[in-house]
């Protein structure tokens, strides 16, 4: 596993690290423990190119961290808490965001997203979609990494 000392960072927090390890993860697409250059490619061609709903199923797969193919309120709030950390973004907090989240799309009430509710609700919903692409902006992570990489070399 990456660890924050490899990549350099200091002064986050151990949900911070955390996320930037699991983004980390999710674009070392065959586990080496680098993102090669056609990775980082793919990567930056998600965040800056890709659809909507291809950036909501990557989000999707990324927080569903135990991968039972729901994301729940502990994970959603882990995540937004690391984004914050990471992001310094302090319009709303953490839990307040969640809980504007579940409120929002959570269709069912049973306090976990699927797949089906995360990307038909973050769609439908201004508020939400304004969240999504304002707080989990990946471009402040893939810096962290790719900085963190190159000063550790």
């Amino acid at each position: 596993m990456l660890s924050s000392t490899i990549l350099g960072l200091q002064g986050m927090n151990d949900e911070a690290n955390g996320y930037i390890e699991q983004v980390f993860a999710t674009f070392d697409m065959n586990q080496d423990g680098f993102i090669d250059f056609v990775e980082y490619v793919a990567a930056l061609s998600l965040i800056l190119k890709g659809k909507i709903d291809q950036k909501l199923k990557w989000y999707f797969k990324l927080y569903d961290v135990d991968g039972n193919g729901k994301i729940d309120r502990d994970e959603l709030l882990s995540i937004f808490k690391a984004v914050q950390a990471i992001n310094r973004q302090t319009d709303m907090s953490p839990e307040e965001i969640t809980n504007l989240v579940f409120e929002k799309i959570d269709v069912n009430g049973d306090g976990e997203l699927t797949l089906e509710e995360f990307i038909d609700g973050t769609q439908q919903s201004d508020e939400i979609m304004d969240i999504v692409t304002k707080s989990l902006d990946l471009s402040n992570v893939l810096k962290v990494i790719k900085n963190g990489r190159r000063n550790s070399i």
